[in-house]
């Protein structure tokens, strides 16, 4: 989902359960819809396909949602059950092994950016015995949000996460080592909303005016039933937050023209020229990145092998951006523009919301900018 439909979505989110007067419903929808122009649910995929890869006797093949593009091979270390990631072999050299960008490594899905990133992820493991790996995400920062939503009424979530199509986020991935078993595909989310937003001046105007337009409306849980109150004294409370309500977004209103305002100014400059709003739009797709990196450099990613005798070993490992990742995701962004560089959208909604798009497995091989690693991993087991 791009940051636009994410913003967009939990302004739909807020306004769900608030019963206006008709009047007061008008303006706030019509200023809601300014934002809704480009929101499809869901937006282009382009999904890593569903794959058994046998590696040895036995195999493991994982489509999941950090795309690793070199097979886990099983690592003698003198344990009858022991296996690890071929690609992250820092627990023996002491480094960090770089990550291609492609369809079998480490890339971005979905055409993301912001402060929402998707990664694809394939794993493959193998062993002696293996039956089951299962992946989990440890020790992310977590954010904690004040008016959580009536669909999702959490207080409070995890930065890096695994993901899947059909059970959108969750706590575990477990995968099926059987020959001819046909695993999810998933993949590893970052969602860093606070670094992103004041990681620009502008896109912080863009929140400010955004925050101001929801900030009159009592929380979904000002409107609940309270316990011993009547259907009646229900509605009439409901009827005084209405009002109040009401007053609020009147007073507020002169504030949030001018927040609109500023922002506005502020994204003009930017677009004063074709060259100035492609340079602003280079620094937001370089902070996609950089905004996540302190969240996955904090969190690990923890895979456990289940073995055929009721033994289970687990691995952890951190994922940091490699070293000159300036230039490689400035590079990337060059290769994608030679893709689609219109922006003509951006330009007549005044809104900074460039969907890239996923490059195919044919563009990433006519491309080499498109594999560029832009991760490494390192296993931390011992750490």
């Amino acid at each position: 989902m791009s940051e636009k439909n994410r913003v967009e979505k939990r302004l739909g989110e807020l306004y769900c359960e608030v019963r206006p007067s008709a009047e007061l419903d008008d303006a706030v929808l019509s200023r809601v819809r300014e934002l809704r122009a480009r929101e499809a649910e869901p937006r282009r995929r382009v999904l890593v396909s569903r794959r058994v890869a046998l590696v040895g006797a036995a195999g493991c093949a994982v489509t999941a949602g950090l795309a690793l593009g070199l097979p886990a091979l099983l690592q003698r270390d003198g344990t009858e059950n022991a296996f690890g990631l071929a690609i992250a072999q820092a627990a023996e050299t002491g480094e960090a092994i770089a990550v291609e960008a492609t369809p079998d490594g480490l890339m971005p899905q979905d055409g993301t950016y912001g402060s929402y990133l998707k990664l694809s992820l394939n794993l493959s493991a193998s062993g002696e015995g293996l039956e089951a790996v299962t992946y989990r995400v440890t020790d992310s920062p977590v954010v904690t949000i004040d008016r959580p939503s009536v669909h999702d009424p959490i207080h409070e979530y995890p930065v890096v996460s695994l993901s899947t199509d059909e059970e959108g986020n969750i706590d575990s991935l477990a995968f099926d080592c059987l020959t001819g078993a046909d695993n999810d595909v998933a993949y590893l989310t970052i969602s860093n909303e606070d670094a992103y937003w004041t990681a620009d001046e502008t896109l912080t105007l863009l929140k400010t005016w955004l925050d101001l337009q929801s900030s009159w409306i009592p929380s979904n849980d000002e409107y609940a039933q309270r316990e011993g109150e009547t259907d009646e004294q229900h509605l009439g409370r409901i009827e005084a937050l209405d009002e109040q309500a009401e007053q609020d977004h009147a007073a507020l209103q002169p504030q949030i023209d001018a927040a609109h305002e500023a922002y506005l100014e502020s994204f003009r400059a930017h677009a004063a020229t074709q060259e100035d709003f492609v340079a602003w739009e280079r620094s937001l797709y370089l902070s996609s990145f950089t905004c996540a990196e302190d969240a996955f450099e904090q969190a690990r990613l923890e895979a456990t092998a289940s073995f055929a005798g009721g033994g289970t070993q687990t691995r952890r490992y951190r994922i940091t951006l490699v070293d000159g990742y300036e230039q490689v995701l400035s590079e990337r962004f060059d290769a994608l523009l030679a893709i689609d560089d219109d922006f003509s959208q951006c330009l007549e909604e005044e809104l900074p919301w460039h969907e890239y798009p996923t490059p195919t497995e044919g563009q990433i091989a006519a491309d080499p900018r498109l594999s560029e690693p832009i991760f490494q991993i390192e296993d931390v087991t011992e750490a």
